[in-house]
């Protein structure tokens, strides 16, 4: 081989191209990303950079000039847009064609959405340092009141670092029970309790969540959660339409 193409430029994407070095492959590596970023850990996303007591520089993967080290071409912020197996080839949405030898795909999980959901100026996601910022920025001042959708451990987490800014929080959950793919009916609800207790959320269990309005949540009975952001934390699903 002489020229692998890695599409996806996160953590998987990055370890890929350490390791062909390390491994011993000499030959032309480019970095496919969808975002702008250099490659960058995601897990304090929802928690120190979205509370403000950590920068971007911060959670760079490979500080400095790391990445330029490992003699990668970076092709960043241009998403990969079509892949031909059999002409061994991807296409990037600036309609550049990137042929290869190998391919790792490494393009990882993208947000799961609220069936019928609308691009609200109200309606934040988390996935990316961009979508944290901008959430960051709303969340800054304490005062607008938040609705969670989503008990799992991204949204619990959003909403224990958006109380930590001064916001009113209620978490909406379907399931009968929060955190309850991840530890269980039982040990999920004690977790929640303990950490809501202390840092003062509302957790509403059973809540089917109808549609996503430009002044809240409403519910499949018809009632309305009033909320100034929105925070849709619901679970990811494979990156895998391009």
């Amino acid at each position: 081989m002489e020229h692998v193409v890695v599409v996806g430029s996160s953590l998987a994407g990055l370890r890929a191209g350490e390791t062909l070095r390390t491994e011993g492959f000499t030959g032309r590596i480019t970095l496919v990303g969808a975002e702008r970023h250099q490659p960058y850990d995601r897990p304090p996303l929802s928690k120190q950079v979205l509370a403000g007591t950590w920068e971007p520089d911060r959670i760079a993967l490979r500080r400095g000039d790391g990445v330029a080290a490992l003699g990668m071409d970076l092709q960043l912020g241009v998403p990969a847009v079509a892949l031909d197996t059999e002409a061994r080839s991807v296409t990037l949405a600036d309609g550049r064609e990137l042929p290869f030898d190998g391919l790792v795909v490494a393009t990882g999980s993208s947000p799961r959405r609220v069936p019928g959901q609308l691009d609200l100026p109200n309606v934040h996601e988390l996935r990316t340092l961009d979508d944290a910022l901008a959430l960051r920025a709303r969340l800054a001042d304490g005062g607008p009141r938040v609705v969670v959708v989503g008990a799992g451990f991204i949204g619990l987490e959003v909403a224990a670092t958006a109380t930590g800014h001064g916001c009113r929080v209620t978490v909406l959950e379907a399931a009968p029970a929060p955190l309850i793919r991840g530890l269980g009916a039982a040990l999920g609800a004690a977790v929640v309790d303990a950490v809501s207790g202390r840092v003062g959320f509302d957790v509403r269990c059973g809540s089917a969540i109808a549609a996503l309005e430009p002044d809240g949540v409403r519910l499949a009975g018809g009632s309305l959660v009033t909320a100034d952001v929105v925070v849709v934390g619901i679970g990811v699903s494979p990156a895998t339409a391009w």
